[in-house]
């Protein structure tokens, strides 16, 4: 024991004499830094008196620096050491010693858990689930991606949307296959949420809550439930997050689950631009018209019969004859099923028509001449061919410079707004057929809906061309995004 006691003396000493001869080095330091600074001091007072400021705060400043030399002089490291020491040992407890290392550790951990949450709110760009085309080779080319970068606000009058449903409407498969690949590509290049031509988001319309509004927004609010499309050449909206411009969003009708929504908006936008804008129908010039739709209930078909109907007029439709009871379920007023009769003979045997709806293409257009009134209209629904998809070299360089010049001096960037193609899309139209989903006029029709990771499934389905209605997408489990909403107040 004397023996343990003895060396536990000799290692006390040896720490004595390290901390009385680091205090000594300590105090040097200090002398010297003072030292500096008095000549700092020095030098700068005599700048100030050249430079004939008042000798009382000269004087003041002298005074002052006098005190600090005094109390520099006047300290002693030995003093202070031997304070220290009887301090430590008489004083200091072992609760004292527990409790504050408890506190170290305790304000330890919530440095690293702030630190840690700083970074993630304002460098780590947060991912999401989407789905893709990662080239243009068709339904090859799409899948489900985990990693997509998140889109964030970057111009006041966006909103940032989580995801609920999204629709699967039968260009994306177009998209995936290239249509658009160039505009898309030149518009890209002024969009800071897209890095790159692939991946492309698919999706064309969608229903769900709004997580941030930028501070010019006044369309809808955080919170609020909406239901929005947007067009081809946008980043699509299958995605667990989208961010679009204030004026493609409505808020959603109460009567529509997330699904029924996501199912109508894009086929609502291309009914009302086939009907309206080139057919000439409206709620106040439709009584006692005669419409005919071909392949009606496609996406595109349900959305046309029932604003026929619920503006008062005469639909007449065609359709497999397992989607007849639909058909008369929706209110055509006339029914002819193409695969057990002759459709074009059938007919022949009827007036012909104010309005005829060619939702299927080319191979109809000279049956709808036919049937159509001489101062009818033929409508088709079906996506045109875009020149700018087949221009080469020479004509691609032309027409970037074209997209640039027009980007710039026509003051219309796609991040707000701006008319890029034949369809226009706006959250208005959607305003406007709401009363009718309120008042029961105007139903979602949903073929099928899938979860997220069977969106390969799904997209295969549309390939067939069976589906009756529109076939959906849910996005159930979103991440948290408070992140996206605080980079945009950071950099507004």
């Amino acid at each position: 024991m004397d023996y343990l006691i003895f060396l536990a003396q000799e290692r006390a000493e040896s720490v004595q004499v390290t901390l009385h001869s680091a205090t000594t080095h300590f105090a040097s330091i200090l002398r010297s830094l003072g030292l500096g600074a008095k000549a700092s001091f020095n030098s700068a007072l005599v700048s100030i008196k050249n430079q004939r400021i008042g000798r009382d705060v000269a004087e003041k400043f002298c005074d002052w620096l006098a005190k600090l030399r005094e109390r520099l002089s006047a300290f002693s490291p030995s003093e202070f050491y031997s304070k220290f020491l009887i301090f430590f040992l008489t004083e200091v407890t072992r609760t004292h010693i527990y409790f504050g290392g408890a506190c170290f550790f305790a304000g330890s951990l919530c440095g690293i858990l702030l630190g840690m949450r700083l970074q993630s709110s304002i460098v780590a760009p947060q991912r999401m689930r989407a789905v893709v085309a990662n080239s243009y080779r068709g339904l090859e080319a799409i899948g489900v991606v985990e990693d997509v970068i998140a889109p964030r606000i970057v111009e006041p009058h966006q909103v940032l949307i989580q995801v609920k449903a999204a629709g699967i409407d039968y260009l994306d498969i177009k998209v995936a296959e290239g249509y658009g690949r160039v505009l898309r590509r030149q518009l890209n290049k002024y969009n800071p949420n897209v890095d790159g031509e692939f991946p492309v988001v698919l999706g064309r319309d969608c229903s769900g809550v709004v997580v941030v509004v930028g501070k010019a927004v006044t369309r809808v609010e955080q919170g609020e439930e909406v239901w929005l499309a947007v067009p081809f050449y946008h980043p699509g909206t299958l995605s667990e997050y989208v961010v679009v411009s204030e004026e493609l969003v409505a808020p959603k009708p109460s009567q529509l689950t997330h699904e029924g929504a996501a199912a109508l908006p894009y086929s609502i936008m291309i009914a009302w631009d086939a009907l309206v804008t080139q057919g000439g129908l409206g709620p106040d010039s439709t009584t006692g018209k005669r419409v005919l739709v071909h392949a009606a209930v496609s996406g595109v078909g349900v959305v046309a019969i029932q604003l026929v109907r619920a503006w008062g007029g005469s639909v007449t439709t065609t359709v497999s004859s397992r989607a007849a009871p639909l058909a008369h379920l929706l209110g055509a007023d006339d029914v002819i099923t193409y695969d057990n009769s002759n459709f074009d003979k059938e007919l022949m045997l009827r007036e012909k028509y104010d309005v005829i709806l060619n939702t299927v293409g080319q191979a109809l257009h000279e049956s709808c001449l036919k049937h159509c009134l001489p101062g009818g209209v033929v409508v088709t629904t079906t996506s045109s061919l875009l020149a700018s998809d087949s221009y080469g070299y020479v004509a691609g360089g032309l027409y970037s410079l074209y997209m640039r010049a027009r980007y710039w001096f026509t003051k219309s960037p796609w991040l707000t707004g701006g008319r890029w193609g034949t369809l226009e899309v706006n959250g208005e139209v959607l305003e406007k057929v709401s009363p009718l989903i309120d008042a029961g006029r105007l139903q979602a029709v949903v073929d099928k809906a899938y979860s997220a990771q069977d969106a390969e499934v799904a997209f295969a389905h549309v390939a067939k061309g069976e589906q009756i209605g529109k076939t959906v997408i849910r996005f159930s489990i979103n991440t948290p995004i408070r992140n996206l909403g605080m980079a945009f107040w950071q950099d507004h």
